[in-house]
C-alpha cells in the first residue's frame, strides 16, 4: 500500500498566510454547515428526500441556474424532444442533490457511506500498482463522484485527487477536511488564481500540481482526475460529442513520462443506494512514440469510452459549466 505523499499547502496569502474572504463571500460556506448539520440530524433517506425537494424547487423557481447543464444535456441527446430533455434534467438535479448529501455525510458517516460503494473489476486497477506502478484514474462528474472516490480509498488505500479550489476558501479548507478524514489527499487547483493572475502565476500554480502528481505516481499511488472540465483553462481541443471541448491532458501525459497505468474508472449509482465503480482496462500506450501524438490518442480512447457512459446514464453527469459554445 502506497503512503500519502506531502503536497502544497492551502492557498496562501503574501505572507504565506491563508487568504479568509469577507463576511458577505462567506455566505456559501455558512449555508453549507447549515445545511450539513441538518443531514447530519436525519436519517440517510430523509436527507436525500429533503435534499431533491429543494433541488427540485430551485429547479422549477430558477430554471436560470440551470442553464448550462441543461445546454450540456441537449448536446448529449440531440434527438431528445423537450419532454424527455425535462425529464432528464430534473433527474440530474435530483441526482446533483443526492451527491451534496453524499458528501455532507461523508466525513460524518464514513464507515456507513464507504460501504454503499461496491467496486468491480477492480483487477484493471491493482493489477499494474502491485507491479510496482502508479495509477491514473480518469473519471467524469458522474454519479456519486465524490462519495465514490472515497470508498475506494477506504479499500485500496491512498489516493490523491485533483479538485477545483472552492470559493470561499473556508468552505474548500471544509470539504477537504472531510475527505482528508477519509484518507483522500487533495491536489488543488486554484482556478480564479490561475485564471485571473498574470501567465506567469498560472504556469506555477499549475506547474505546482503537476509535480504533485509526479510524487505520488513515484510513490506506486493513485491519482485521481475527471477529464470533463477543463478547470485550469489550458486543455487541448478534442471532439466530445461531435464538437471540440478543451480537455485537461496534462495528466495523461505524466502518466506516460512515469509509466504510470491509465485506467478509466465511473462511479454510477445503482437501482438502490449503492454506488457502483466500473474499473476499465487499462489503456495501453507507446511511450517511445511522439509525445503529443501519444497524448491526444489516448485522450480520444479515454473520451470515446465516457461518451458511452454518459449517453446511457445522462441523468447522472453533472457538468454546470457550459462546455460548448452552445452553452454559453
Amino acid at each position: 500500500m502506497s503512503r500519502p505523499v506531502a503536497g502544497p499547502a492551502v492557498a496562501a496569502g503574501r505572507e504565506g498566510l491563508p487568504v479568509r474572504a469577507p463576511r458577505r463571500q462567506l455566505l456559501p460556506y455558512h449555508a453549507y454547515r447549515a445545511a450539513e448539520g441538518v443531514v447530519r440530524r436525519l436519517p440517510h433517506r430523509a436527507a436525500y428526500s429533503l435534499g431533491t425537494a429543494l433541488a427540485g424547487t430551485v429547479l422549477t423557481l430558477r430554471p436560470g441556474r440551470f442553464a448550462a447543464l441543461r445546454s450540456n444535456l441537449r448536446h448529449v441527446l440531440p434527438d431528445a424532444d423537450e419532454r424527455t430533455l425535462r425529464r432528464v434534467l430534473r433527474a440530474n438535479v435530483h441526482n446533483l442533490a443526492r451527491s451534496w448529501v453524499d458528501v455532507m455525510e461523508m466525513g460524518h458517516r464514513p464507515d456507513a457511506a464507504t460501504a454503499r460503494v461496491i467496486p468491480t473489476d477492480t483487477e484493471h486497477m491493482l493489477g499494474p500498482q502491485a507491479r510496482g506502478r502508479g495509477v491514473v484514474i480518469v473519471s467524469l462528474h458522474l454519479g456519486s463522484w465524490e462519495l465514490g472516490l472515497a470508498g475506494w480509498n477506504h479499500r485500496f488505500g491512498h489516493m490523491a485527487l485533483l479538485a477545483e479550489v472552492l470559493q470561499p476558501r473556508e468552505l474548500f479548507d471544509h470539504i477537504v477536511a472531510a475527505r482528508k478524514r477519509l484518507g483522500v489527499q487533495v491536489i488543488p487547483i486554484d482556478v480564479a488564481a490561475m485564471r485571473g493572475g498574470d501567465p506567469d502565476t498560472a504556469r506555477r500554480r499549475g506547474a505546482a500540481a503537476i509535480r504533485d502528481v509526479y510524487r505520488v505516481l513515484r510513490a506506486n499511488g493513485l491519482v485521481a482526475v475527471a477529464v470533463d472540465r477543463d478547470l485550469a483553462g489550458t486543455g487541448e481541443p478534442l471532439p466530445f460529442f461531435g464538437a471540440p471541448v478543451p480537455i485537461p491532458v496534462g495528466v495523461i501525459e505524466v502518466a506516460i513520462r512515469t509509466g504510470a497505468a491509465i485506467v478509466p474508472v465511473v462511479l454510477l449509482r445503482g437501482d438502490g443506494e449503492d454506488v457502483i465503480g466500473q474499473c476499465y482496462p487499462e489503456i495501453p500506450y507507446d511511450a517511445a512514440a511522439e509525445r503529443g501524438a501519444e497524448v491526444r490518442r489516448v485522450a480520444l480512447e479515454v473520451l470515446g469510452l465516457m461518451e458511452h457512459v454518459i449517453r446511457a446514464h445522462p441523468d447522472q453527469w453533472h457538468v454546470l459549466d457550459p462546455l460548448w459554445p452552445a452553452a454559453s
